[in-house]
């Protein structure tokens, strides 16, 4: 996935992932909510699964495998898990590019926090959902969680700078539409060190009909699709999420 990948989520940066993943507690029981309630149980891959996050308490309800690239945070999950007392998860490190499973192995794939369109060509980012649908079952659901470009495009802001107890992070994105990409510059400073670590990526912008229409290619059908873990309806303008809940054909 390049280098800024190894950067990002390995070593200091990845501690610093690891603590944004941890402030999400209350977005992340309302997520597994919606998950238990959305997928039939059965053998789930959640797809780029950092620490944990989901496949912690969602393997208390289905056996689920996570997958991740970054050696640290499969790591940091491993131990959560066991800690936890969990028995029903297991974790696997490979490329999402490259998923070493047979075909029609899993009953769900999940792919929550924006984790997809990281590649730099459509090729690439096509071939990540050709192989969720080749190990997915016939008949089988792949719920796909993304930002909006819409509300993005009415709310966009060139710079952030968040605060927290241990870190100080100035974010800045531009966007360009004609590709329909955002790049983003992270610098992120350790207060207690003083450190400073930075890490620039782009993403692939894909609205609503873009993914609909990517995802029928590789066979999966668009069921339902909400705006929130809430299950709010859908709106172009003012939903932050889409959710897309589909089904293999």
């Amino acid at each position: 996935m390049g280098d800024w990948y190894k950067r990002m989520f390995e070593g200091k940066l990845g501690r610093y992932w690891l603590t944004v993943s941890d402030r999400r507690k209350e977005v992340t029981e309302i997520q597994v909510s919606f998950l238990k309630e959305k997928l039939p149980k059965g053998l789930t891959l959640d797809h780029c699964c950092g620490p944990g996050r989901i496949s912690i308490p969602l393997s208390g309800y289905m056996p689920v495998v996570g997958l991740d690239l970054s050696g640290f945070l499969l790591q940091t999950a491993k131990n959560r898990a066991k800690e936890a007392g969990v028995e029903n998860l297991f974790l696997v490190r490979a490329d999402m590019r490259f998923l070493p499973f047979r075909e029609e192995t899993f009953e769900n794939v999940i792919n929550v926090w924006t984790s997809f369109g990281y590649f730099p060509s459509e090729e690439e980012n096509e071939g990540v959902i050709k192989e969720i649908s080749r190990v997915l079952r016939s008949g089988g659901t792949f719920i796909l969680d993304m930002f909006n470009p819409g509300w993005l495009l009415r709310n966009f802001r060139e710079r952030d700078w968040m605060e927290e107890e241990e870190y100080l992070t100035l974010e800045q994105r531009s966007v360009e539409w004609r590709s329909k990409r955002m790049k983003s510059r992270w610098i992120i400073i350790d207060k207690c060190s003083s450190e400073i670590s930075e890490v620039s990526f782009d993403h692939r912008i894909y609205d609503l009909q873009e993914l609909k229409g990517l995802l029928a290619k590789k066979n999966l059908e668009t069921v339902e699709v909400y705006g929130s873990f809430r299950k709010e309806s859908f709106d172009e303008a003012k939903s932050g999420r889409i959710i897309i809940i589909s089904r293999k054909t």
